[in-house]
């Protein structure tokens, strides 16, 4: 009976003990940097209704010479709230920036994801103009997109222009995206709304003139009725993982020891550092990278992805660079994650000084 007793009494005080180590972590990393976390439901990418993106076999760009509104909203507090509205405007390349591309002439490459595109005000490249009378910058940020898109997209621009250099801007989340296309049914979603049904990834809408709230609650009606109907179960054992995996006394540790052990076998991961290893033997010393830190990497600690293609990288080339947003989280958006004005600015700075000292 005794030894019951003890054991239950053990049990208490480990997990109280734990709890009480959860909470001062919690207010630990809370209060650092002023972080604050919104509690976001869903999120719902809008474009200007029209022709938007133009798929390939294995990559997509925007339709040439275009300027499309571009809207994201999130569900919070029972309100569809704007988090950020902007313009992307696209070359005759359909790349998006101001300026133009021409055939025979050398060119500065940037590959990257959404922070190398812009997504949430304006691509930065349109501010390097005049810096390099020598080349053309070209900008091949694509949003949603990992290293072996990159590749793709890169033989694209290299079989049509001449590329004398890249600059590969990577984020540690890349390395776990498989290359993704535009599909018809979003394609026709893109070009009118009364097309859609709610599982696409983008949506179409006249947002110039019109208030999508209406809109924004039908997809949301679909979506939860779709999750509800096909995966409860699911979103049930998705939910409680979740909510494990972002206890500090969990993350913790586990980051450590995947930090210091970490070696992926992941099938998306060794695709994506193939494409970086192919990007670096073809282009040799006229190759540089770029690792931009992550809001949360600010606030928390580097994801192991993020260390991991850092030591790859480093090993091939000594061509590796930071860029680090000030390690200040106002230079985010509240919700999103992507750069603000403010913080696509500091990159710009940031990029232009490695690329004065180094290019």
């Amino acid at each position: 009976m005794n030894k019951k007793k003890n054991l239950i009494l053990f049990l208490v005080s480990f997990f109280f003990s734990l709890l009480i180590i959860e909470i001062f972590l919690q207010i630990i990393y809370f209060n650092k940097n002023s972080f604050k976390q919104t509690k976001a439901v869903d999120r719902y990418m809008i474009f200007e209704q029209g022709n938007v993106f133009k798929p390939y076999t294995n990559f997509f760009k925007y339709h040439p010479n275009k300027k499309i509104l571009s809207e994201v909203f999130y569900k919070i507090d029972d309100k569809f709230i704007k988090e950020y509205s902007y313009e992307i405007i696209t070359n005759n390349f359909g790349l998006v920036q101001e300026s133009n591309i021409s055939k025979n002439k050398k060119s500065i490459l940037f590959l990257g994801d959404s922070f190398t595109e812009g997504q949430g005000a304006s691509a930065r490249i349109n501010y390097f103009g005049g810096k390099y009378k020598d080349f053309q910058l070209i900008n091949g940020g694509i949003l949603g997109t990992g290293p072996e898109q990159f590749k793709n997209l890169e033989n694209h621009i290299s079989d049509n222009f001449e590329v004398s250099k890249v600059v590969v801007l990577y984020l540690g989340d890349d390395l776990r995206r498989s290359v993704f296309n535009i599909n018809q049914k979003t394609i026709e979603c893109l070009s009118n709304y009364q097309n859609c049904i709610g599982d696409e990834n983008f949506y179409g809408y006249p947002i110039r003139d019109n208030d999508p709230t209406d809109f924004l609650f039908k997809l949301e009606k679909f979506r939860i009725g779709y999750f509800k109907e096909k995966d409860s179960l699911k979103s049930l054992r998705r939910g409680i993982k979740n909510f494990f995996s972002q206890l500090y006394i969990i993350k913790i540790p586990r980051n450590l020891l995947k930090n210091k052990f970490y070696s992926s076998k992941n099938e998306k991961i060794i695709l994506n550092l193939s494409a970086i290893d192919d990007l670096i033997k073809k282009y040799n010393d006229d190759i540089f990278f770029i690792q931009l830190s992550q809001r949360e990497e600010i606030v928390y600690e580097k994801k192991y992805e993020t260390i991991y293609a850092e030591k790859f990288i480093k090993k091939r080339t000594n061509n590796h660079f930071y860029c680090d947003f000030n390690n200040d989280i106002s230079n985010f958006y509240e919700v999103d994650g992507h750069p603000n004005k403010k913080g696509y600015r500091s990159l710009y700075e940031c990029v232009l000084n490695i690329m004065e000292s180094n290019i």
